[in-house]
């Protein structure tokens, strides 16, 4: 079964850079536009991109989808969580986002949006979108 959580977790700490209150010039209010944008676009590529192949599974097996990967709904919320949890840990640790990190992220998703279904059967349960390399590596996972 594929899995996406590495992926996304990565992606989430790009998240996690998101503070509230910041000048609407700011990198963080740049990056509040962006989530939802990132959120609707990963999530319609996994669900869009792997419904064929869960319709495959046995019904006895089905528990065995994680529950973000089972509707754009729950994926949605999946993602609101882990970000809310990443932001969480951003404030602990006194993180601060570039706007490096924003012009990366704003990348990832465009790729995200233009790449095909291919990008998101990754080998080895390792999920690599094309143009997404830099936020990866700016958010350090």
């Amino acid at each position: 079964m594929l899995n996406y959580q590495n992926y996304f977790i990565s992606m989430l700490v790009v998240f996690s850079l998101v503070a509230c209150g910041k000048s609407a010039e700011s990198p963080e209010s740049k990056m509040i536009d962006l989530v939802p944008k990132f959120q609707k676009a990963m999530c319609a590529k996994t669900i869009g991109c792997t419904k064929d192949e869960f319709a495959k599974i046995p019904p006895e097996f089905k528990n065995m989808i994680p529950p973000f990967m089972q509707s754009e709904e729950k994926c949605v919320t999946f993602f609101d969580n882990k970000m809310k949890e990443a932001d969480k840990k951003r404030i602990e640790e006194k993180k601060e986002l570039t706007m490096e990190q924003v012009n990366a992220f704003e990348k990832c998703i465009i790729a995200i949006e233009s790449t095909s279904c291919d990008a998101f059967k990754g080998e080895k349960e390792k999920v690599t979108i094309p143009g997404c390399e830099e936020a990866e590596k700016l958010s350090g996972y």
